[in-house]
This record gives structure tokens, C-alpha cells and sequence, in this order.
């Protein structure tokens, strides 16, 4: 089904608003949390008081407070008023703009690194909004720098295969239900879409994601008109520097997409 179906029901404003709920909710948990491995070895390799840094999906300001306190220029950009209000309040020092990743209010080439990180991009719930992102996140790179995204591998395995298979049957039965409704009841959610309870503060509300595929990225790449040197890695290739190139069908929990941008003007 095309995005147009879903545009016609307010599909996306549902899920920004579900998010929004589900994000504020979990400020308490983010804003005390500090980096991940492979956020210290994007920082050591990517990073550095040189670098101008753009922290996009920042919520309460976790890897922003973080990389500032090492020196950073780094400045954090988020949708959810609530996740910056818990930013300010841990560092009201830090560098904070309320803005979509989809609309940023930054000029052309004003960032030598832009990071997208923790699955912050897979709670865009349409092709049409993706696109935009990244040709966003694109625009305000600038030249010799990267974009840098990390997004969830819809194919996955997860134990003994058992977070692919639940998935699988999941849009299975979603798109069974709508069926055996004679398709005249509520648009299933897409197949790549899930609702998931939160898992880093009990009281949050569900939380919206949409699964992507290393192929999918290289479409949205495309409809953004993009021209990079595009690297697909994983963790392991972010934490150990050697980015290895991951398959399409990679097994890995999560994607890493960098474009590095040559000397465009």
C-alpha cells in the first residue's frame, strides 16, 4: 500500500503523537544515561574539539551533554518539548534548538558531522518524511563531512530467530485481520511498523518504529539526490574503525549508514 492511503486516514500525525507521549516519558532514564561504546568510537573517530557536531533527536540531551563535557561543539536538535526542557535542566549550558529533523533551522553546510543516532530516524512514519530527512541532514553538511545514521535492521533475528519470526507474524496477522474485514475496517499498520512497550521507563507509552532495510536506505538516499560515498556497517564495525560492509540481509540488531560528502558546494 502506498503512503497516500495512509496520508488520507492522518497516519503520521497519529504516530507523532504517540511518540511524542512515548519519548517524554522516557526523559527520566535518557537523562541520566551516558554514551555507548559505539557512541565513544563515533566520538574518538569522527568527533574532536575541530569538529562542529550536529546531535539530531537529541531528546533529554544525553549524547549532546555527554560530548560537550569532552569539549565538543556540539549542538542538539529535537521535536519533543519535554526531552529538551530535561536537557536544559541537566546542563543549562548545552546547546539546544526544538526543531524537526525534517525542517532544520540550521544553513546550508553548517555542521562537519550530523548524527542520527539511537533509532531517533525510525520514528518517521512515511517514505515522503524519511526522504526529507535525509536530504535535511544532507544540507546542513558540510563538505569533507558525514552524515551518520543508526536505524534498526528490520531483519534482525534476534534469538533463536524469534524477534524476526514475531515481527513476520505480526504483519502477518495485522494484514489478515484487514482482509477477513473485506479491507473496510482500519489500515493495518505498514509491515515494517511496529508499536512496542517501553523498555527504559516502565510508565512511558508504547513507542512507534518503523524497521528499515539497507535497500530501502539506498532508496530514500536516492530520492533525496544524494551523491555520497555510502558505507552500510554495524556495530562492531563502528566500535573497531574498520567499517566493514555489511550484506543487505545483514543479521545485525541495528544499521549504520554514513555518507561522506566530497567537496560540494
Amino acid at each position: 500500500m502506498s503512503d497516500d492511503r495512509y496520508e488520507e486516514i492522518g497516519y503520521a500525525d497519529m504516530i507523532h503523537a504517540l511518540n511524542e507521549l512515548h519519548y517524554a516519558g522516557e526523559t527520566q532514564f535518557y537523562g541520566a544515561a551516558g554514551l555507548r561504546p559505539c557512541e565513544e568510537a563515533l566520538y574518538a573517530r569522527y568527533g574532536g574539539s575541530a569538529s562542529r557536531i550536529l546531535d539530531v533527536g537529541c531528546g533529554a540531551g544525553r549524547v549532546t551533554r555527554s560530548l560537550a563535557a569532552r569539549g565538543a561543539d556540539i549542538t542538539g536538535v529535537d521535536v519533543n518539548p519535554r526531552a529538551l526542557r530535561t536537557a536544559h535542566q541537566r546542563d543549562p549550558t548545552a546547546k539546544l534548538v526544538q526543531a524537526d529533523m525534517k525542517n532544520l533551522p540550521f544553513a546550508d553546510r553548517s555542521f562537519d558531522q550530523v548524527w542520527c543516532l539511537r533509532f531517533s530516524f525510525n520514528a518517521l512514519p512515511t517514505t515522503k518524511e524519511r526522504t526529507e530527512a535525509i536530504r535535511e541532514l544532507w544540507r546542513v553538511c558540510a563538505p569533507y563531512g558525514h552524515v551518520i545514521l543508526e536505524v534498526f535492521n528490520w531483519y534482525f533475528p534476534g534469538r533463536l530467530g524469534l524477534v524476526r519470526a514475531a515481527n513476520l507474524l505480526d504483519a502477518l496477522s495485522r494484514r489478515l485481520r484487514w482482509v477477513g474485514q473485506g479491507r473496510s475496517g482500519s489500515l493495518p499498520l505498514p509491515p515494517r511498523d511496529i508499536l512496542y512497550l517501553a523498555n527504559k521507563w516502565p510508565a512511558a507509552a508504547p513507542g512507534y518504529a518503523h524497521l528499515t532495510t539497507v535497500r530501502e536506505l539506498e532508496g530514500l538516499i536516492d530520492g533525496a539526490d544524494v551523491k555520497a560515498d555510502i558505507v552500510f556497517t554495524d556495530h562492531e564495525g563502528i566500535v573497531s574503525g574498520l567499517l566493514r560492509p555489511v550484506r543487505p540481509r545483514h543479521r545485525s540488531y541495528a544499521t549504520w549508514l554514513l555518507l561522506r560528502k566530497g567537496n560540494q558546494s
